[in-house]
């Protein structure tokens, strides 16, 4: 087997995932600062933006897929360090495309960031040249 995926790379570990709901975690770690000293904004966004995605992957067939085609993201309270949960969920879908929204909460229940997100559907998991163009 390859290398793992990106969020693997991040220490992301996914609790849930069925009928267009997926729940992940990361326990912030020195490695997730930014220089300001607390978790990079990108690793927030990055953990909205995926459990949104596979929120929607896990409404479609086997073997579909999905592409993040806009998002949105609002940051509320800083983490420095603890454990922290992304939930998306599917709140739309049609033939083509899919609306999501995400919450990302620390141990203590306070959102630290709220995202939406249209995400473009798939024939396949991964796309062929002729999709991406």
């Amino acid at each position: 087997m390859g290398d793992p995926d990106f969020t693997q790379r991040l220490g992301v570990e996914t609790l849930r995932v069925e009928d267009g709901v997926c729940e992940m975690a990361l326990e912030v770690g020195d490695f997730h600062q930014s220089v300001a000293g607390r978790a990079h904004g990108g690793v927030l966004f990055t953990m909205l933006d995926t459990a949104m995605g596979r929120a929607v992957i896990s409404k479609l067939p086997d073997g579909r897929g999905c592409a993040t085609i806009e998002a949105k993201i609002n940051f509320f309270r800083p983490i420095q360090d603890g454990r922290m949960v992304a939930c998306g969920r599917v709140l739309r879908l049609t033939r083509r495309t899919a609306y999501a929204e995400g919450i990302l909460t620390d141990d203590a229940g306070n959102e630290l960031a709220r995202s939406s997100g249209t995400f473009f559907l798939t024939d396949a998991l991964t796309q062929s040249e002729r999709e991406r163009v």
